[in-house]
């Protein structure tokens, strides 16, 4: 525990030491208060008042009272009264609320967790409004060409060829608009724990190559070099819920890496885990968009020139949390990024 500045070390809010602290007190208090009624009431019989001697004695330990609860309750009450508006401040959303952390005593780390929870809420709304932006802005984009082209169509003159292009550009909207709304839902679900779970055991060097496969066209429309060293690997959990890592992993490799680049995909086991890992040649990332790639609002590239709203890897953590797998990167800008994938074996009898 550290001193405030220009003050003693006062035990806080909710330690051992300050109960301590307060039980002497009081029975440092009460000591002196038996001994002061004892004083009193002898003094008062001296002087013939009988029995309403001791009643008078009374009256020097009940302010001693008094005067102690006033010096040690009355600050904690006024303490408290302010922590108490603050909490309503946030409740009825100012969340720029604050409460000083100087000269506060038994409150002081009470009001810096306080302060850090404010700042902590109002990252989230600023990232979650970031997020409806980013989210609006992409659901609208493709909507916006579907309906350009739906009535261009209708327009005459048209060639077949033409006709077809403009149905693939209407279809590949389509599929981008759907994209977004099943990852919006299926993130949703996770958060939410409303999303059943069906386990069995299946071979996982099967599905991320059927990964592999789906990605290759886009692979090759970069000139991108693939390696893969795939071990037979049986694992037990969700079959649909992973497929989701691996082509979101292996996905954002392909996106972050430029034309030509190199991406190595292994999988190798151990006694009881997979272990998964993507390594690409792509742009990197730093150490602040590293921190933040899980979070659930947050845009690395916030002009939203890459494709996407930054969803793909928050439900990538989602779901290895389900799974009880878990995920480590390691990356520099403009020398590559590796993620890693630690995932249970399991078995059904478990």
């Amino acid at each position: 525990m550290q001193k405030e500045s220009g003050t003693i070390n006062v035990p806080q809010l909710g330690s051992r030491k300050l109960t301590a602290c307060y039980t002497v007190l009081l029975s440092a208090a009460s000591a002196v208060s038996a001994g002061v009624y004892y004083l009193a009431a002898g003094k008062l019989a001296e002087l013939g008042l009988g029995a309403a001697a001791y009643g008078l004695a009374l009256l020097l330990p009940i302010l001693i009272g008094a005067g102690t609860a006033l010096i040690t309750v009355g600050p904690a009450n006024r303490q408290f009264r302010h922590l108490r508006l603050a909490f309503q401040k946030i409740i009825d959303g100012d969340l720029s609320a604050r409460l000083p952390e100087t000269e506060t005593g038994a409150f002081r780390v009470a009001y810096s967790d306080f302060n850090r929870m404010a700042e902590e809420l109002e990252k989230v709304r600023a990232m979650r409004e970031e997020y409806v932006n980013t989210f609006t802005h992409e659901f609208k984009t493709p909507l916006t060409a579907i309906r350009g082209f739906a009535e261009l169509l209708q327009e005459p003159g048209f060639t077949e060829e033409e006709q077809k292009k403009y149905l693939q550009i209407i279809a590949s909207e389509s599929s981008q608009l759907a994209e977004l709304a099943n990852d919006a839902m299926l993130l949703t679900k996770l958060e939410t724990q409303n999303l059943p779970v069906v386990r069995e055991n299946f071979w996982l060097d099967e599905q991320i190559s059927q990964c592999l496969t789906m990605l290759e066209r886009s692979i090759q429309e970069k000139g991108q070099n693939l390696t893969a060293e795939i071990e037979p690997v049986e694992v037990c959990g969700s079959r649909e819920l992973l497929s989701h890592v691996w082509t979101n992993l292996v996905g954002n490799a392909i996106k972050y890496t430029p034309n030509g680049g190199k991406i190595a995909v292994s999988l190798t086991h151990t006694d009881k885990n997979a272990v998964f890992t993507v390594t690409d040649s792509g742009i990197g990332m730093t150490e602040e968009v590293k921190s933040h790639i899980f979070d659930r609002y947050y845009q690395a590239d916030p002009s939203h020139t890459r494709k996407g709203i930054g969803l793909g890897l928050p439900i990538v953590h989602k779901i290895l949390d389900v799974c009880g797998g878990q995920i480590e990167v390691e990356s520099r800008p403009n020398q590559g990024s590796t993620f890693r994938v630690i995932l249970p074996l399991g078995t059904n009898a478990d």
